[in-house]
Parts: C-alpha cells; structure tokens; sequence
C-alpha cells in the first residue's frame, strides 16, 4: 500500500493470512486480477489459493489485492456486537466500567450493529477473527471501552461512532507485520521495533484507502499508540496534537490489554498513574471510581507471597546509572546537535519514570518493610509499580536505540546506556 512504484505490491505477511484464511473458508476474485503488463493471474470468481502465492507476490498489480478479493461469510457488525455483548457479560471489570459511564448494554449492542465496514475491512476483521483465538474479543473490547470513554464524556454521536470503529480497526496495521514480531511472548530488539511501530501508519493508509469511513477514524487509528505528554508513538505527539478520538482510542487500547490479566481495574488504575498526562483526566478519574466500585470482588490479594526487594535496588540503579550516563555523554560534546537533543529528551523521560518511582513509594519499600510486615495490599500495588516502571524504562532505552540508528555504534559509551535500560 506504500510503494511509491507502478502497480500495487503484494504485501507477504498479508497475503499469507489470506492463503491461510482460502484454507479454512472461501476466498474468492471480485474481479479479474491483472498484473501491470496486462497478464490475467486469477480470473473474477476463481478461488484464492496457496499455489498462487509466488505468482501474486512476485508481479506488481494493477489494483491493490484487497480490493479484488472477497471471503465467504466474512464479520460483519452483528458478529462484533455479539462479541462485545459476550465480554461485557464475562468481565466485571469491563461491566463496572460500562455502568459507571452510563453504557447500557442496549446501547452497546445498538452502537456496534450500527457500523459498517467495506468488503477489504471485513476480510482484515476475519483475518483477526479466525487468525487468533482472542483477537476478535480483544477488538470487540477496545471498540467497548473508547465508546463508553466517549460516552462517559458527553461526547457527541458523531464521535461515539469514530472512537468505537477506530476501536475496531486499531490494529489491522499488524496483519502487515512479521507475525513473529508481535507476539506477547517476543521481547522485541530495537531493530525489530522499527518495524512495528508503523502499524498505526499502515492502518491509517489502509482505511483511508479501503474503508469508507470519516476521515477521523483513519485519523484515530494512527494515534492510538500516541500519547499526550510525547512519550508515545509514532510521531511523539503531545497535548493539542492528538484526536479526541485517538486519545479515547489509545487508553481504551492500553486497559484491554489488562482486563484479562488478575485485577485488572486495579493494573489499569495504577498503569494510568504511574506517568501522569498520558491519558485524558477523565479516564483516569472513571478507572479509579470502577477500581473502588468493585473493591473487593475483583481483588485477590491472597496469594501476594512478597516483592523482591532487590529487584526495586536494581531498577533503580539502572534509572540513576542511565541518567547519569546520558549526560555524561551530553557533556563530552562529541555528539551533533541532533544527537544531543535526544540524549536530553532521554534524561528528560527518565526523569518523569524516576519521579514515579519515588511517588509509588518504590523508594521506601525496603525501609518499611525491613522493620515491619507489608500488607497484601501494600505488596499488590507493589509489584504494580514495579512492573509498570520497568517496563517504562525498557522502553525508553528501544526508543532511544531506533532514533540513534546506525550512530550508536559510534557514539561512546552508548551501548552502556542501552544496556542500563533495555
């Protein structure tokens, strides 16, 4: 979809979920399929199949393939809101939030069959349907929770309508991505994370292309990894900069991501503070009113056996030992201008995750806890923070990797620094 050259390339990732969706359900032309010399390669109403793969991937089309292909009963609103209504029923974190911003699940269902996807849309939607176990209830919940954010805020139909599509499409960017670059299981090096972190680009030229949909929702779906005070990504943006819709977006995205794991409102309540001025105060607000809401009943504090608090040592070594190596690097004045502004920006963001750290009571963990007994509760939130800053760091040290690019093998002492954080 972005090669600038004659014809529409083949993008393989794509094409080999397609082949592997031709293998479970029908995979059908729409139409004649040509390549730029004019050669037939699949004729309108053929079957897309596995030994048509070389010949699509090594000619250039005419027209993109997705708008030549169509699958057999493909996902439509009445499947997405049937997922949605099955994850508000199954996950008190979820059902707590959809209460609280006034959702009912009439209108969630009403919402949902209301959006319309074209036929491109809809073979991506069953690609993530059929591709993985979870992956239609993953979108199903982000598309949830940016409308019950929307809703929450009093928000118009018109933006309802974009924050909850944009939910749906989020991610279809990834069906162009290595797959083995986005599974949860794969610790991404820094090379690697070049390659991801376009998705939102991708999926924005995928709906501006293919969907038939308000500008805003491209617009949304490009932001949803964005973040308001410039930590996030692709382009860094910061207060004023971003969507309504792809902040609501963007947090709905990050909290669906948690409400499978134990505790979930009380993971997305602290996830929401740890860096304050990522996400609209709104919803931080709305997650820490579900997080009381349902208190105990969706607390297991039990099983809590302790933290390691030597690991809360070394995390914050390596915060002190990267800042304090960041400038040193800065202050050596062997760097250029654009290199020097990054190391700062770098001390800069460490800088947020270290006043987190102190603000969890990270810092006096150890203090506390050496004279007397920490409650479940105190260890829960805890290792809470401990997690969420960790993760901070890791991924301020890759951002910092992929801006330097090829320079930080000649920059002194660089390596040190990305060791320290990644």
């Amino acid at each position: 979809m972005t090669d600038n050259r004659p014809g529409a390339a083949v993008n393989e990732h794509y094409l080999d979920k397609v082949l592997a969706l031709s293998e479970e359900v029908g995979v059908t032309a729409t139409e004649d399929i040509y390549d730029t010399n004019g050669n037939k390669l699949l004729a309108k109403g053929a079957e897309v199949s596995r030994r048509l793969q070389e010949r699509l991937i090594v000619h250039r089309l005419r027209k993109p393939i997705e708008t030549c292909i169509a699958v057999e009963g493909a996902v439509d609103a009445c499947r997405l809101a049937d997922c949605a209504a099955q994850a508000a029923d199954e996950s008190a974190a979820l059902g707590a939030i959809l209460a609280l911003s006034g959702t009912t699940g009439e209108t969630l269902r009403r919402e949902m069959t209301a959006l319309t996807f074209t036929p491109p849309l809809a073979m991506m939607l069953t690609m993530i349907d059929r591709g993985d176990k979870g992956g239609m209830r993953h979108v199903a919940e982000v598309a949830t929770l940016a409308l019950a954010f929307a809703t929450h805020a009093g928000l118009g139909q018109d933006v309802r309508r974009v924050s909850a599509l944009a939910g749906v499409l989020h991610d279809i960017g990834e069906l162009y991505i290595n797959p083995a670059l986005i599974r949860a299981t794969h610790v991404l090096a820094p090379d690697e994370w070049a390659h991801v972190i376009v998705h939102p680009h991708i999926g924005r030229l995928l709906i501006q292309d293919l969907g038939d949909c308000p500008p805003a929702v491209a617009v949304a779906v490009a932001e949803h990894h964005e973040r308001l005070n410039g930590t996030g990504y692709p382009r860094a943006m910061v207060v004023g900069q971003s969507s309504t819709a792809g902040q609501l977006v963007a947090a709905a995205e990050l909290i669906a991501g948690l409400l499978h794991q134990p505790n979930p409102l009380q993971r997305a309540d602290m996830a929401l503070k740890v860096i304050s001025g990522e996400h609209p105060r709104t919803i931080s607000a709305l997650m820490s009113q579900a997080s009381r809401k349902l208190g105990d009943t969706d607390t297991d504090l039990g099983r809590a056996a302790g933290i390691d608090e030597q690991e809360i040592v070394q995390l914050s070594e390596r915060m002190n030992g990267a800042s304090e190596l960041a400038a040193r690097i800065a202050r050596a004045g062997t760097v250029s201008p654009k290199h020097l502004d990054l190391l700062l920006r770098t001390r800069e963001r460490l800088a947020l995750v270290q006043r987190a750290f102190m603000a969890t009571g990270l810092d006096m963990h150890i203090a506390v806890t050496e004279g007397a007994q920490a409650s479940h509760a105190e260890i829960f939130e805890s290792e809470l923070a401990l997690r969420e800053i960790s993760w901070r760091v890791r991924d301020i040290g890759r951002d910092l990797a992929l801006q330097l690019g090829p320079a930080r093998t000649s920059i002194k002492e660089v390596e040190s620094l990305l060791a320290l954080m990644c």
